[in-house]
Parts: C-alpha cells; sequence; structure tokens
C-alpha cells in the first residue's frame, strides 16, 4: 500500500471493508482522511476511514464509541487491519455531521456560543478531517459538505479560541519572568507561540489543535507574517540561551502578538 491514499483506492478499500462485514448497505458516502490522504504518511500511519450512512449504524466489527455531544451521541469505531494497515473507521450518520456543523455556522458564531467549548476534541477533529478528506464513494456528497465546511466559521473559531490562549499564556509567562522564575516562563512561552501558530494556521485554512502536523501544516500554510525559518527557530528553541532566558522569552511573547495583530477574530 502506497504512503498517499487517493480516489483511485476507492475500489480496493470498499472492497476490504465489505469482505469484513464494515461496509453498510445504502451508505451515503464512504471518505479517507488524515496523513495518508495529505501524503504525510509513513510506514506506521493509521488508515482513517469515514462511512457516512443516513441512520445510525454499528457493524458486526465495531470495536469501540466515541462519545460526542450530537444525537446520537456516539460515533462507532472499528479498528480492522487492511492490507497492511491499521484501519481506523468511524460510522458517523448524516445527521451527526449536519449537527456538527451547525455548530460551527456563522449564525452560531455571531450569536457568541462558545463553540471551543461545545465542539469537542473529537468532533474537531472530524471536521479538520472533513476539509482534506477524498471521497471513495458518494463524492457529491462529500463535495457538497466540504463546501459547507469552507463557507462555515470554522477557521474564525479555531483562530479566536487559540489566539484568546495565546493571549492569556503569554500574560502569565511575563508574570512569571517579572517574578524571577524563569522556568515557568519558558514553559509557558513555548504553550502561549504553540497557541498563536495554531491561529496563524487556522487563519490561513490549516485548520488543527495540536502539535503533531504544526510543521506540515506550516510549511502548506507558507504565511508572511511569520515564515516558516522563523517559526522552526523558535519552535526548536535554536537561540535560547539558558544564560539569559529572559531575552528568548521575551522574543516569543513579541512574535506571539505579531500573530495576535495579523489574525482575524
Amino acid at each position: 500500500m502506497t504512503d498517499t491514499i487517493t480516489a483511485e483506492d476507492g475500489p480496493r478499500l470498499l472492497g476490504l471493508l465489505r469482505e469484513r462485514g464494515l461496509l453498510p448497505d445504502g451508505h451515503l458516502c464512504v471518505y479517507a482522511a488524515g496523513s495518508l490522504v495529505r501524503g504525510w504518511g509513513n510506514a506506521t500511519s493509521d488508515l482513517d476511514l469515514y462511512v457516512v450512512t443516513d441512520g445510525p449504524a454499528r457493524p458486526e466489527g465495531v470495536e469501540d464509541f466515541h462519545p460526542v455531544a450530537l444525537s446520537p451521541d456516539r460515533v462507532p469505531v472499528a479498528v480492522p487491519t487492511l492490507g497492511d494497515r491499521r484501519g481506523d473507521v468511524e460510522y458517523w450518520s448524516a445527521d451527526q455531521l449536519g449537527q456538527l456543523l451547525a455548530k460551527v455556522s456563522w449564525e452560531a458564531y455571531r450569536e457568541g456560543r462558545d463553540v471551543g467549548a461545545t465542539v469537542s476534541q473529537v468532533e474537531r477533529d472530524a471536521l479538520v478531517k472533513l476539509g482534506h478528506a477524498v471521497a471513495l464513494d458518494g463524492a457529491p456528497w462529500l463535495a457538497e459538505r466540504q463546501r459547507t465546511l469552507r463557507e462555515s466559521a470554522f477557521g474564525r473559531t479555531i483562530a479566536a479560541r487559540s489566539l484568546d490562549l495565546a493571549d492569556t499564556f503569554a500574560e502569565d509567562a511575563l508574570g512569571q519572568l517579572g517574578a524571577g522564575d524563569a522556568e515557568s516562563a519558558l514553559l509557558t512561552a513555548k504553550l502561549a507561540f504553540g497557541y498563536a501558530a495554531d491561529a496563524l494556521l487556522a487563519h490561513h485554512g490549516e485548520y488543527g489543535t495540536t502539535a503533531k502536523w504544526r510543521s506540515k501544516k506550516y510549511r502548506a500554510a507558507a504565511p508572511a507574517v511569520l515564515p516558516f525559518e522563523r517559526y522552526w527557530r523558535i519552535e526548536t528553541m535554536r537561540d535560547y540561551d539558558p544564560g539569559d532566558p529572559g531575552r528568548w522569552i521575551e522574543d516569543v511573547i513579541g512574535c506571539v502578538r505579531r500573530v495576535s495583530m495579523e489574525v482575524e477574530v
């Protein structure tokens, strides 16, 4: 199996799901997502598949459930071996995804709902992966939901919440530094910078809230306000001097504040 999954893999992967009793009759869409779709996969990457059905589904091979703040409140998950990879197959109903997209609509955003608090990590991951998904079956259905996601306030909500956290940790870091606690200030400044980077990426259409693929997404987004080389020097603490930690911390906080001025929320 190659390290990049495309629509051409559809017949083979659908066949593997069908052989294992993991492809419900009458499904609306099956799509692949994650690192293998983006060309970032490696030998140990899971194959992330999403099966969308008209109503709740629970094939015989389902082994677990992800809790979600939707109705139904669980997403069945199967973890079969698909070729030479471990599969991670989630079964969403069309209505669940509709509810989730409604949570990140502009209407919800303008009403001031705290989307960051109401969208769980499982739900956020599903939206992130939806954005770069490749249809294995049901391409028109997927294309319409991707359009809805692109036109939603999802990016704005990630950027706003990330900026709030970045600003909070930046102030905390300066307070700790002023109190002479340089070690705590360094760790807090790193947190602030990570959230600022996530906000900047969201501003450029690359969504994510963990550091796992941040460097890849940063290269893809290529933000001018903080070029990759500068970002990477901070991320890897290349210029940190243990003899003068305050200089590095203040420099990082300055970058956080420049990002805050750049990102529209």
